[in-house]
């Protein structure tokens, strides 16, 4: 049984960040008109693809941003969050490209009281199966960082691309990273600024072992945003 929705979908932008996910977001755009939303409350932000991602995105009839190259997916990110925030949308909902989030657990976000949130995340805390170990161990280390130097309760999956913002945070919390450390640092920078995060809990289903995680690279963007957060924010 579906949760009474505090905050109307109306009232919400669904922003995707997307590279190479021409053979996946037919399925997530068509799960979310099942869901309700309708063509123009949704952008998908095509990461500079080379597989035909944006054109995926055209055929069904929702807003495509496009980057020239590819740019990261925090850039993704902030670029939906521009074209949200221009519209007038008093929320902004993320959710990734690849499949792996069930559309219909937007519910639980949307009958949060939103009274008592400014950005709500998904956690997979009990449904961590099948997620790569780098992935696994890099999300472990920020969240940690993060329940231990700045939340009130422990957040438990700071890199979950399920999410639920105010559009307020998103103007008043500057963004300086471009690629998977940009939801940590969200996280984090919206925690110092006495922010409200609140945790949803959702499943995840792992369906290709590709990710475009730069195991090396990524893993020092990662500790590098846990020691700026810790010594110089």
């Amino acid at each position: 049984m579906e949760r009474r929705r505090l905050i109307p979908l109306k009232d919400v932008a669904i922003v995707i960040p997307a590279y190479e996910a021409a053979d996946t977001l037919a399925k997530v755009l068509s799960d979310w008109f099942r869901f309700g939303a309708v063509s123009y409350q949704i952008w998908v932000v095509d990461d500079g693809s080379p597989d035909g991602t944006g054109d995926a995105a055209r055929c069904m009839g929702v807003g495509v941003l496009n980057h020239k190259k590819n740019r990261g997916k925090g850039a993704a990110h902030k670029t939906g969050f521009a074209a949200a925030i221009k519209a007038g949308y008093e929320w902004i909902m993320t959710i990734d490209a690849d499949t792996q989030h069930d559309v219909g657990e937007a519910s639980r976000f949307l009958a949060l009281n939103p009274a008592e949130f400014d950005m709500a995340i998904g956690t997979r805390r009990h449904n961590m199966k099948g997620m790569p170990f780098d992935r696994w161990f890099i999300n472990r280390l920020t969240s940690m960082v993060l329940s231990i130097f700045g939340a009130h309760k422990p957040i438990t999956d700071s890199q979950c691309g399920y999410r639920l913002i105010s559009a307020e945070v998103l103007r008043k919390v500057p963004l300086r990273t471009n690629h998977f450390d940009t939801e940590s640092e969200l996280v984090a920078r919206a925690l110092r600024t006495g922010y409200r995060i609140a945790e949803v809990p959702i499943t995840t289903l792992y369906t290709s072992p590709r990710s475009h995680i730069n195991p090396f690279l990524d893993t020092l963007r990662f500790i590098r945003l846990c020691f700026r957060y810790l010594f110089w924010w």
